[in-house]
C-alpha cells in the first residue's frame, strides 16, 4: 500500500506523463487527452463576485459529469458573459483538474424607471438586482423616454445620464452621494437635484462633465446664499456661465437670479 507521500508523488508523475505529449505534439493531442480521467474538472474557483453567487456562475458553465479542463474555454466564457450582471470574464485552466473563473461584475450606478425603478450600470445596462435583497442607495435617472420591456441596454439618453453619474462619482464622490435625481435640462446640460436641504430641493444646473473644482464653486455659492437667507436653500445653482455661479430663489412664478458669485 502506498504512503500518502508516495501516492501524491505518483499522481504528480502521472499528470506529468500525461501533459508531456501535449506539450510536444500540440493541440492535436489535446482533443484525445480531454477524455482522460486525470483532466476531469473537479474544482472551480470563482473570483471577483459580490452580487452573483459562485453557484450561479458555475451553473452557467454547464460542465456536465465528464467535462475536461481542455474543454472549449470560449464556449464557457460566452455562457457566463450571457449573464446580464457580468461585464467581463476570464477563464484559466489549473492543470490537472481545476478552473479559475475571474469575473468582473457590472456595478449599479443609478436607478432608472422602466417604468419600475431598476438598477443600471454606467453603460446603461439593465441589472437584475432584487431590491429586497440589496439596499441600493443610488441616484434616480429621470427620463420621459419609454423603455422597451425586454430591453437589456437602455435608450441613449438614459445611458448618457448613467455615464454622467459615473463621471460625478469619480469627480466629486461626496457631491454624488447627495444626488436625488438627475435629468436633462437642455442639450448638453443636466439638472442634478440634491437630497432635500432644510426640507427644500436644490437643483445644480450644469454642463455634462463639469469638473470637481467647478462643482465646489457652486457648493461655496450655495453655502453663501443659505447664510444670506437664514439657512433657506435656493431653488437653483447654475454653473453654465463662465467664471460665475448664478443662484436663483424660489418665487411664486419662475425662480429669479438674486446672487452671482465669481468663479475661478
Amino acid at each position: 500500500m502506498l504512503s500518502p507521500t508516495m501516492n501524491r508523488q505518483f499522481k504528480i508523475l502521472a499528470v506529468t506523463a500525461a501533459i508531456g505529449p501535449l506539450v510536444f505534439w500540440g493541440p492535436g493531442v489535446i482533443e484525445a487527452a480531454s477524455g482522460l480521467e486525470v483532466f476531469a474538472v473537479r474544482e472551480v474557483e470563482v473570483t471577483g463576485i459580490k452580487i452573483l453567487t459562485e453557484e450561479a456562475v458555475v451553473g452557467r458553465l454547464a460542465l456536465g459529469s465528464f467535462a475536461s479542463v481542455w474543454g472549449d474555454a470560449e464556449v464557457w466564457r460566452e455562457r457566463i458573459i450571457a449573464d446580464p450582471m457580468v461585464r467581463t470574464v476570464d477563464i484559466r485552466r489549473r492543470i490537472p483538474s481545476g478552473l479559475l473563473i475571474q469575473v468582473e461584475e457590472r456595478t449599479p450606478i443609478a436607478l432608472a424607471g422602466t417604468p419600475l425603478l431598476e438598477a443600471v450600470d454606467a453603460e446603461g445596462y439593465r441589472l437584475p438586482i432584487d431590491p429586497t435583497l440589496y439596499r441600493l442607495d443610488l441616484p434616480i435617472i429621470s427620463s420621459k423616454q419609454r423603455v422597451p420591456e425586454d430591453a437589456v441596454l437602455l435608450p441613449e439618453d438614459i445611458r448618457a445620464l448613467a455615464t454622467e453619474v459615473e463621471h460625478l462619482t469619480a469627480t466629486h464622490q461626496e457631491f454624488a452621494r447627495q444626488i436625488s435625481t438627475i435629468r436633462w435640462h437642455s442639450d448638453g446640460v443636466v439638472a442634478v437635484r440634491l437630497l432635500p436641504l432644510k426640507g427644500h430641493d436644490v437643483d445644480f444646473i450644469m454642463p455634462v462633465h463639469t469638473t470637481g473644482v467647478r462643482i465646489r464653486e457652486g457648493e461655496s455659492a450655495l453655502s453663501h446664499a443659505m447664510r444670506e437667507a437664514a439657512g433657506r436653500p435656493p431653488a437653483e445653482v447654475d454653473l453654465r456661465f463662465s467664471e460665475q455661479v448664478v443662484i436663483r430663489r424660489y418665487s411664486s412664478s419662475a425662480p429669479a437670479p438674486i446672487f452671482t458669485a465669481g468663479g475661478r
